[in-house]
């Protein structure tokens, strides 16, 4: 299975058991919390799940790209030269399965 379609298909079942829990306990019920709200957060989950899904997805892609071209985490820092010093630099030849959500330390290796 192509990392696309991974990545589609966990996007969709994590949005249908948000929608199924926030349905199924009555959460977000229009009744409970009015019918905008509703509407928005029905709307900024889908956002956020699109969101996590295309960075894990670009993430993925510059992995595989650097190791295709044999690139090492010190190539890939020559590449940034404006880093912020809160921003990490995967490493290649490390296997990671999910990019970042949040870096609040960089990592030592």
């Amino acid at each position: 299975m192509k990392a696309k379609t991974r990545w589609t298909l966990i996007g969709i079942l994590t949005y249908c058991i948000f929608a199924v829990i926030t349905f199924g306990f009555n959460l977000l019920s229009p009744a409970r919390v009015g019918i905008t709200w509703t509407v928005f957060w029905y709307i900024a989950a889908a956002l956020i799940i699109y969101y996590i899904c295309f960075k894990n997805l670009v993430f993925r892609r510059m992995l595989y790209n650097a190791r295709q071209l044999h690139m090492t985490k010190t190539d890939l820092a020559t590449l940034l030269p404006n880093m912020k010093q809160s921003q990490d630099i995967p490493n290649p030849d490390k296997h990671q399965p999910f990019s970042p959500l949040f870096t609040f330390f960089p990592s030592k290796s």
